[in-house]
């Protein structure tokens, strides 16, 4: 490529289709990731996965039973720490709204997988996700959370 104040030149071909800078930081960043990561041992992660969702499936069951469905398989090792929940008169994107404002992240909507969601039977999902930055403590926060959202919309 040429490029001069009154116009460009481009290179010929196959180099002119070239994309450019590649994502240098991104890839870094992944390679940190992955550092991090093999430190911890990946099965541990699992471990530390499966036992917060277990956790956590167990209080929101405890808490909440059929009043909230918690989509997906009920065996914790059968699953990611992924927790894709709805209450059936509180819509997720609301739900998510006061979740947010007791400080606890989460993502509503159809999460990209419509044909999913219109297999579980519902428009939209409030989901968290669980990791080896999470504990018991962050599962206590949303189960928490999750009581100011039912007093709020009156359940």
């Amino acid at each position: 490529l040429d490029v001069r104040k009154d116009g460009f030149l481009p290179n010929h071909i196959p180099h002119k289709f070239e994309a450019g800078t590649p994502p240098i930081a991104e890839i870094v960043g992944l390679g940190a990731a992955v550092e991090y990561l093999e430190g911890l041992g990946m099965d541990r992660v699992r471990e530390h996965e499966v036992s917060l969702t277990a956790y956590a499936l167990r209080t929101l069951e405890e808490r909440y039973g059929s009043e909230l469905a918690v989509h997906g398989p009920s065996e914790p090792a059968c699953r990611g720490g992924v927790l894709s929940m709805s209450f059936q008169d509180i819509h997720p994107h609301d739900l998510s709204q006061v979740l947010d404002d007791r400080g606890v992240c989460v993502r509503a909507g159809h999460h990209c997988a419509k044909p999913l969601m219109r297999h579980l039977g519902v428009a939209a999902t409030t989901r968290a996700s669980l990791y080896v930055y999470n504990d018991t403590s962050d599962v206590d926060a949303l189960a928490d959370a999750l009581d100011v959202a039912g007093e709020f919309f009156a359940r």
